[in-house]
């Protein structure tokens, strides 16, 4: 998958609260000893980057993908490396000259929320999923169904009654996302 590098880290799942391990192609959410949420570890240690790879990379989150628990051909649409502005009016009026703000709406769906959900969605099938869903009343409504489109997986987008963000829920439909 990636040939410029010899090696993928092993990585595991591990309890944010009482420290269990499970391995990473366990299929769980929570912990099953005290049901917090669990976090990817990866031996940083043993993590090695081939440099010139590394700036061949496009700015995307994949070009972090060592740090990434995804081991197939990501799911995809070059989401991250969006601008930075400088504020440089603003800044000045708080004494800080180097103020920036990221323009997130560059990404596809128009929401931070692609940079999870490329890794999200790539996990999914990585784990032999053949469905997604997601509860929101907007940009991960609309980001989950257009990765899952690209991924050629269905996805189930769940709404609260009357409070929803009209443009989120027309493009998760756009991508054909049942929503419930």
């Amino acid at each position: 998958m990636y040939p410029e590098n010899q090696y993928v880290p092993m990585y595991h799942l591990v309890c944010v609260q009482c420290g269990a391990t499970y391995p990473a192609d366990e299929i769980i959410y929570n912990c099953k000893r005290c049901g917090h949420l669990l976090a990817v570890k990866y031996p940083l240690n043993e993590i090695t980057i081939n440099k010139a790879a590394w700036d061949k990379r496009p700015l995307s989150v994949w070009r972090y993908r060592e740090l990434l628990p995804v081991q197939i051909e990501p799911v995809t649409l070059q989401e991250g490396g969006t601008p930075l502005y400088h504020l440089k009016r603003l800044g000045d009026e708080m004494g800080l000259r180097h103020l920036y703000a990221k323009h997130e709406g560059m990404n596809p769906s128009g929401s931070f929320k692609d940079r999870g959900m490329t890794v999200g969605v790539s996990m999914a099938l990585q784990l032999k999923m053949k469905s997604v869903a997601c509860a929101s009343t907007g940009n991960t409504s609309a980001s989950l169904a257009v990765y899952a489109a690209k991924a050629g997986i269905p996805a189930v987008v769940l709404l609260p009654a009357g409070k929803v963000a009209v443009g989120k829920i027309a493009q998760a439909l756009m991508h054909g996302a049942k929503v419930i």
